[in-house]
């Protein structure tokens, strides 16, 4: 009996399948829509003529259109093109140099940010929740309270027993508007923020990780930067695929591309992870999310403001193999991806803790979720509609 595949484009330019056995009373119909550069055939068909896979062939992936991207551009075809003597060898040496300059002072730029965030930012948020914090517990508590750190500032915890709700009305107003809007006194809102920037970097994390599988591990090794290339679709001066590269040129593209993308990503996780839970003022906590993605997308708005049109031609005409050649449909897939999203819920929860059980978290070492009931009135008081 026979069994065959109809691809036709569907709405929204997504790719419907449509699978046509013998003896079924429907159609099954699959829509995969991960973009122009898909290829789906069923695989593995059973007697009965019940469809069981799925299979997606990915085609080649473009490289991404920020500095990274231009990077792994330049590097794959500027050495192919010197290897085989093609062009002006100067014109080729010097466009490789600029685009290194680029990419190396889109890193500095991004460690110089980071580092002045850190000490001038975050450390201040987390300076002054710290003391504001400590003067609550030594007036709700009556100073009957331990210092739980002394360096760079004495944090006093109150001992549980001697707790007095009643004195909030009589603590320094500026207390009050410091420690009733600590992230950590509304947990949900706080959460919520810090899982969609643990999404954001998760995303980031996830590019690289794919570019690392693609250009390290699936592409083939050679001996020469000629054999690098091949043309993707038959056209002179179209399209070219990186099917091979040399040691060398592995090597740099680990130390100029996937090693600093890698590492910059987990910091700004971090680091924006302790500005948030520092930042003692609900309106805020959006903005600084918008801040910190800032630094993290400075490569694309430098890759947009300075890479000549030309340059941009010849990354959007450069293509890599996928992580993956084959996906099927299986549930395997679909945890993978969820995977992340899992990933980011435990840094959340790791990281800030939860109500009664301190995380990773150093902002406010040793809190002891005690603030949240008793400026229930005064958060209504002040945001009521």
């Amino acid at each position: 009996s026979p069994f065959w595949l109809e691809v036709y484009p569907g709405s929204a330019g997504a790719w419907s399948s449509v699978c046509l056995a013998p003896r079924w009373t429907m159609l099954q119909r699959v829509i995969v829509n991960p973009g122009p550069s898909v290829l789906g055939r069923f695989v593995d068909l059973e007697e009965d003529g019940n469809c069981e896979e799925l299979r997606v062939e990915w085609k080649n992936d473009p490289l991404e259109p920020d500095l990274y991207g231009l990077t792994v551009c330049s590097l794959v075809r500027d050495f192919y093109l010197l290897d085989k003597r093609v062009g002006t060898r100067i014109n080729r040496a010097s466009r490789l140099m600029t685009t290194l300059m680029l990419v190396i002072g889109c890193i500095t730029a991004q460690v110089f940010l980071l580092s002045e965030v850190t000490n001038f930012v975050a450390a201040k948020g987390v300076h002054d929740i710290r003391i504001a914090y400590s003067a609550y517990e030594q007036h709700m508590y009556r100073n009957q309270t331990w210092i739980v750190s002394s360096f760079p500032t004495v944090e006093h915890r109150g001992h549980a027993e001697h707790f007095r709700p009643e004195l909030f009305t009589s603590l320094d107003p500026d207390v009050q508007n410091i420690v009733c809007r600590i992230p950590l006194t509304q947990p949900p809102f706080i959460f919520a923020v810090l899982l969609v920037w643990a999404l954001t970097c998760a995303a980031e994390l996830r590019q690289c990780l794919n570019i690392f599988s693609s250009l390290l591990l699936q592409t083939d090794r050679c001996d020469r930067m000629q054999n690098s290339l091949e043309d993707g679709d038959g056209k002179s001066g179209g399209e070219m695929v990186v099917v091979k590269l040399t040691g060398v040129v592995k090597v740099a593209l680990f130390c100029c591309v996937i090693l600093p993308r890698f590492c910059i990503t987990c910091y700004l996780t971090w680091i924006g992870s302790r500005w948030l839970l520092s930042t003692a003022n609900f309106c805020d906590l959006i903005l600084n999310s918008v801040g910190l993605e800032f630094i993290l997308h400075l490569k694309d708005v430098m890759y947009l403001a300075l890479v000549p049109r030309r340059n941009m031609l010849d990354l959007e005409q450069t293509h890599i193999r996928p992580s993956t050649r084959e996906e099927p449909e299986s549930l395997d897939v679909l945890m993978s991806t969820l995977g992340w999203a899992v990933l980011a819920v435990a840094w959340v929860i790791v990281y800030m803790g939860l109500p009664g059980h301190n995380g990773l978290q150093q902002v406010l070492r040793g809190y002891q979720w005690d603030v949240r009931a008793v400026c229930s009135d005064w958060v209504r008081a002040r945001y009521a509609l």
